[in-house]
């Protein structure tokens, strides 16, 4: 035991001394370390890389649920897999990239109907938001897990899934198996299944005109009620009213 201890204490004082040597494999050893680290620091953070289409995400942000940044530039309509947001990705360097491009985004666990698309394009547009890559799905478009930063309320964030499904603007949409394997994923969705379970129970957007109506005292009750909470309530602790 002694033994190896001196011979790895020898190895390592003559590879300090060869490194202490202005040699030009000392320099090349020590760049090409550095080059190393610097490649592997970039592929993990990818401070400059701007997502224009889902193929830009690393597979590693959606291993990792790494959160990202941006602002909703817009809302396309038209597009072949429904409504989805037009996301200016802020990476942490962006003050180095002199182009601009965004990212199509389908929100995750959620179709959006008209009420949504305009709900989106009255109160999303405009508002900075974090997202979280789950898949890229077809035509470039990722999807999300997107929470929209809102300052003036109590509680900072909304997530948008949530309150569309919510205000019964759009329906659950159940997302791939591959999805629901994660639990923190599978998780979310049974959050946004009571989300929508809440809209039903009060007849709310879509849910108004598709379900039978409940009994009047019933619906007398509720009116009752969400006036007293309303007038209770401290209005920083109250949703905007386009989101209500």
């Amino acid at each position: 035991m002694e033994n190896n201890r001196s011979k790895i204490y020898k190895y390592y004082n003559s590879f300090c001394e060869y490194m202490q040597e202005d040699t030009r494999g000392a320099k090349i050893a020590i760049y090409s370390v550095a080059g190393v680290m610097f490649l592997y620091a970039y592929h993990r953070i990818r401070p400059i890389t701007k997502f224009g289409k889902a193929t830009d995400i690393p597979k590693l942000f959606i291993r990792e649920k790494t959160t990202q940044y941006g602002k909703i530039e817009g809302v396309d309509a038209s597009h072949k897999n429904g409504p989805v947001l037009l996301i200016n990705h802020k990476p942490p360097l962006n003050f180095l990239i002199p182009f601009k491009k965004v990212l199509p985004v389908n929100l995750s666990g959620v179709s959006v109907n008209a009420n949504g698309c305009a709900w989106l394009q009255t109160v999303a547009v405009g508002r900075k938001v974090e997202f979280i890559p789950i898949i890229e799905r077809k035509n470039g478009v990722a999807e999300c897990q997107v929470v929209m930063l809102c300052p003036n309320y109590q509680k900072d964030k909304v997530d948008i899934s949530k309150a569309i499904l919510e205000l019964g603007f759009g329906k659950y949409e159940q997302p791939s198996k591959k999805v629901l394997s994660d639990p923190h994923w599978k998780m979310y969705h049974k959050y946004l299944t009571n989300s929508e379970k809440t809209a039903k129970n009060q007849r709310l957007g879509f849910w108004l005109t598709n379900l039978p109506p409940k009994p009047w005292i019933f619906r007398k009750s509720k009116e009752i009620s969400k006036s007293l909470i309303l007038s209770i309530l401290p209005k920083n602790y109250r949703l905007p009213e386009l989101v209500r």
